[in-house]
């Protein structure tokens, strides 16, 4: 399951394609990983950070 931090830009966008695909997810309040949240799109799968520039590019490697 992903795990979708509510405050990473793009959220909405994110969370959008995981629905539109039937992707199991949940949306957290921080994921620890404050690091990389103000600056890219992100999500943790399996406690791995799967992150990119954009959302496009994260949508990709999911």
């Amino acid at each position: 399951m992903l795990q979708v931090c509510k405050n990473n830009n793009g959220v909405e966008k994110v969370v959008e394609y995981l629905e539109k695909k039937n992707i199991e997810y949940s949306i957290e309040n921080c994921l620890d990983e404050c690091a990389i949240c103000h600056s890219k799109v992100f999500v943790k799968k399996d406690g791995e950070v799967i992150s990119e520039d954009t959302v496009e590019e994260l949508i990709k490697k999911i």
